[in-house]
């Protein structure tokens, strides 16, 4: 028989045990115990951590209703072995897993969403729920509930119900097992089945907050912080508000409308920049073209810029070539040795993208186009040069 102390005693932080069985996997080996307070991953709740007589125990998983211990290395006996859980770690997922029944019993009893997705991780929790609807409003009235219930600390019991008394309890959701059915009871607030490991009264949850919520493939994802992690995460924030608070000369309550105007002078301040950048652009171009002197019948205007963005490059070249009868070769060495080659419209009889293809087995191109205007880079300043010159020699046939 093996004991499952996980579910005995949630509380339960070190134990001793004897080794039943030994599985070798690779370069792992896998310990069944006679008893364990492993919790095994399950149920969106990951496995417990900790030690067997020093040994870490990197994961733990049920299989055949045996649970397994997954470790590196052999204890140096079988019997007595001196266990210890990763107990940070246990409360910090009971408080989140209890949270989560919370809000999905909040959620159930406001507006009717039901709880199809649950994910507990070290980093983050999320559950996913059928209502699509919420808005800011619903989700303060939510967290709201969930805290009143947190902070009225009902008790939990955690329990394997008989027949009959599984049939009167309201159930949140259906089990997905037939026997052996443990629930978890919040007082009268809530009943649902559910193999994890949770806290004994709600006021252990500490608050719960919800960071996020977004619609996603016809569902509701709310991610929350339950606890230990909600404190983190005010600590985080609060941190923030008060830097931004000092630097700004302004109360933690004026941050938002003080970031908010910084923001707005920033966008009208880029929208003159864009602006007197296209006027510079434009008359850039116009001295490129009256400093050209024509080759044939064409313009041919070629240069490398030292520090030119590829986007000013693109709208410089577009508009030299938006005249008749101009060859734009133009480079940058800003970033990437990036480059823009084009031709007007009006000229037709050269064809710019089979010119770049037949270049490619003598430079490495990265890019294309079409029988007007190519655009990408090449691996080097020297080939960038190189690009262009055979490009001149091209145009000029």
């Amino acid at each position: 028989m093996y004991k499952k102390l996980f579910y005995e005693n949630v509380y339960l932080k070190n134990f001793s045990a004897n080794i039943m069985e030994v599985k070798n996997e690779g370069n792992s080996f896998h310990l069944v115990l006679d008893k364990t307070c492993f919790y095994p991953e399950g149920g969106g709740q990951p496995s417990d951590m900790g030690f067997i007589e020093n040994i870490p125990v990197k994961y733990v998983y049920i299989e055949d209703n045996k649970v397994y211990h997954v470790v590196n290395s052999l204890p140096s006996k079988e019997d007595k072995l001196n266990c210890a859980i990763d107990w940070p770690r246990r409360f910090d997922f009971m408080q989140q897993h209890t949270g989560q029944h919370i809000l999905s019993a909040c959620i159930d009893k406001l507006y009717s969403g039901k709880t199809v997705g649950f994910h507990l991780s070290k980093d983050y929790t999320t559950i996913d729920i059928t209502t699509q609807n919420l808005k800011d409003e619903h989700i303060k009235r939510i967290e709201q509930l969930a805290n009143e219930i947190v902070f009225a600390n009902l008790i939990i019991k955690q329990f394997y119900p008989d027949s009959h008394t599984l049939k009167e309890l309201p159930l949140r959701k259906v089990p997905s097992v037939d026997e052996n059915i443990r629930v978890v009871s919040i007082d009268s607030f809530d009943h649902s089945p559910c193999g994890g490991t949770h806290v004994s009264r709600t006021g252990e949850v500490g608050l719960i907050k919800i960071k996020t919520y977004e619609k996603t493939r016809g569902k509701t994802r709310l991610e929350f912080v339950c606890g230990n992690r909600a404190y983190n995460d005010y600590l985080i924030k609060n941190d923030q508000i008060n830097n931004l608070s000092t630097l700004l000369s302004v109360k933690d309550s004026q941050v938002y409308e003080a970031v908010e105007r910084i923001h707005n002078v920033n966008n009208s301040n880029k929208k003159e920049i864009n602006k007197l950048q296209c006027e510079l652009i434009f008359y850039e171009g116009e001295k490129l073209y009256n400093e050209c002197t024509p080759n044939g019948n064409y313009k041919i205007i070629r240069k490398i810029f030292e520090d030119k963005d590829f986007q000013n490059l693109r709208t410089l070249g577009l508009n030299l070539c938006s005249k008749n009868n101009v060859i734009a070769l133009l480079g940058t060495k800003k970033d990437k040795a990036q480059f823009i080659l084009a031709l007007s419209k009006n000229i037709s009889h050269i064809n710019m993208k089979d010119i770049v293809n037949g270049l490619r087995s003598r430079v490495t191109i990265n890019g294309g186009g079409n029988n007007h205007v190519c655009q990408g880079g090449v691996n080097s300043i020297d080939d960038l040069g190189l690009l262009l010159s055979l490009v001149y020699d091209e145009v000029q046939k």
